[in-house]
């Protein structure tokens, strides 16, 4: 569930492929709701990654690294 948060309009130079794939995979219809999944995505894998370190390696993970 994503929080409420100010939403600011930014300028970025993004590889088109690289957008309609994650697009894509992600089952998004827009380009900002593919940007904004991606990064939850990552923010969410990364604090897994952390949690899992944490737990004394007592997992595996197998991200994206």
């Amino acid at each position: 569930m994503q929080t409420l948060s100010k939403k600011i309009a930014k300028h970025f130079r993004l590889n088109q492929d690289l957008i309609r794939s994650a697009k894509k995979i992600l089952g998004s219809k827009t380009e900002t709701e593919t940007i904004e999944s991606a990064l939850t995505e990552i923010i969410y894998q990364e604090k897994m990654r952390r949690f899992i370190e944490q737990t004394g390696k007592e997992f595996k993970f197998e991200g994206l690294n």
